[in-house]
């Protein structure tokens, strides 16, 4: 029998066991009283998964859309699975995503012997936060992103091609149709949406293959066309302070999804010019997946590769490319973020880590790993007013605060199962800012018939 004060040890220590690198065992909960009060999440379903280059991929190919296992996607049986996942699999192949790399059958198979949802979800001692709701837009809609500027937090729809801004004080909506260049009902793909510091609102659209800059004051639109077709235009460039990054010139820079390549768009004069990075050895191009980028004070593009494992730098004076694998086969390289000193922050959306590598002195000085096992961050941002780091906890529900200088997490918990977040944004008030950005929308628990906008103001 375990006495009062080691049993007040093991509640205390257990929950923080993490999976050993390299360990092919499952994790392990601990059952003490506030686990079994706690709800199973996505993170806690995966975390009992065999760890290895299965799990990753899999968590490769379902994540970067919606959680898996609770609270809706979970299957028991080998013909649960097949059905569902010959369902993504048509998604997949309809948006031309080429995400899910393993075989449907011996994926269905794997799933079926492996995916067991645990008695109950994990504890996790979290911090104190006052949040805040704001329902907007249509439930059916896709609400990949959002960004805050003018007083009003703002999202655009993936499929409905609307523009919505949400008063931060009052709640009302302001709604604009976006004049993306697609047939009626086809989808504009509005992926990223992020301010330059002017204030203006840009937004990256993946089947327009168009990028517009909106101005929230005087309800103004630009649209710039032009880009490579079939490229899959996906995210602007961003600087350390976690604005839209501007070059020397004025240019902005944004990724292809669907090639290895950057463009720079001159957005007085509308011209685009591309710079190819670096082919994949294993890879099609296609199924790189290069993602995300920032740019260091020298003006050098550090991107990331998702699938295809890597990150990169491509400097536009010079034209040279370099490329580094990740440390773990698998890791999934997301959205990274920048520091003031060139230092790399990479969420690895397989792995529940975040490689820290040091651009200047050309190394990996840290891997971090978050405290909830089975955790997937999909994306990591700098608070321009305070240094830390805000990553999301797409699979826990959650948001981490990360300390850069004592590497110190703590955990947000948001109100909603299936919470799934892939941004976060800043106001100078300390409020922090996301958005439920499931696809489908319905994965997330809401009671609201929309998409939903969160303000985060920690106590």
């Amino acid at each position: 029998m375990i006495h009062g004060f080691a049993r007040a040890l093991l509640g205390l220590f257990l929950p923080f066991i993490l999976l050993i690198p390299g360990c092919s065992k499952p994790f392990v909960y601990p059952e003490d009283e506030r686990s079994q009060a706690e709800p199973v999440r996505s993170a806690d379903w995966i975390a009992v998964l065999p760890e290895g280059e299965i799990r990753r991929q899999v968590v490769l190919g379902c994540t970067p859309c919606h959680q898996i296992g609770p609270p809706v996607a979970y299957r028991k049986t080998l013909e649960e699975w097949r059905e569902v996942i010959g369902r993504m699999k048509k998604i997949d192949d309809d948006l031309d995503l080429s995400l899910i790399r393993l075989d449907a059958e011996e994926l269905a198979q794997w799933l079926a012997a492996n995916a067991k949802l645990p008695k109950h979800g994990r504890y996790i001692a979290t911090a104190k936060a006052d949040i805040r709701e704001y329902p907007v837009g249509v439930k059916t809609g896709f609400y990949h992103d959002m960004a805050v500027s003018a007083g009003r937090a703002w999202i655009a729809d993936y499929f409905g091609n609307k523009l919505y801004g949400v008063d931060i004080d009052t709640g009302a909506v302001d709604s604009f149709d976006l004049p993306v260049n697609v047939a009626p009902g086809k989808p504009g793909g509005a992926h990223q949406i992020d301010t330059t510091r002017d204030g203006m609102i840009w937004i990256t659209f993946t089947k327009a293959e168009q990028v517009i800059r909106f101005d929230p004051a005087k309800k103004e639109f630009k649209v710039y066309s032009g880009f490579e077709k079939g490229g899959n235009v996906q995210y602007f460039v961003m600087d350390a302070d976690r604005y839209v990054y501007e070059d020397k010139d004025g240019g902005i820079w944004m990724t292809h999804f669907s090639r290895v390549m950057l463009s720079r768009l001159d957005p007085k004069t509308g011209e685009i010019k591309k710079y190819r990075t670096a082919p994949h050895p294993r890879l099609t191009e296609k199924g790189v997946h290069l993602y995300a980028a920032v740019a260091d004070s020298q003006g050098r593009l550090w991107f990331t590769e998702t699938h295809g494992n890597r990150f990169g730098m491509l400097d536009p004076r010079t034209g040279e490319v370099t490329v580094k694998d990740m440390p773990e086969k698998w890791a999934g390289p997301k959205r990274l973020a920048i520091d003031k000193d060139d230092v790399l922050w990479i969420p690895e959306l397989a792995t529940g880590k975040i490689t820290v590598y040091d651009t200047r002195a050309d190394k990996i000085v840290d891997r971090l790993t978050l405290p909830i096992a089975g955790d997937f961050p999909y994306g990591i941002r700098r608070n321009r007013y305070t240094g830390d780091f805000w990553i999301t906890g797409s699979g826990s529900d959650s948001l981490y605060r990360l300390n850069p200088k004592t590497k110190a997490i703590t955990i947000y918990r948001l109100p909603r199962r299936g919470a799934y977040t892939r941004t976060v944004s800043f106001t100078d008030s300390g409020d922090i800012w996301t958005n439920y950005a499931s696809f489908p929308n319905a994965h997330t628990q809401v009671p609201f018939d929309a998409g939903v906008v969160i303000r985060l103001r920690p106590q």
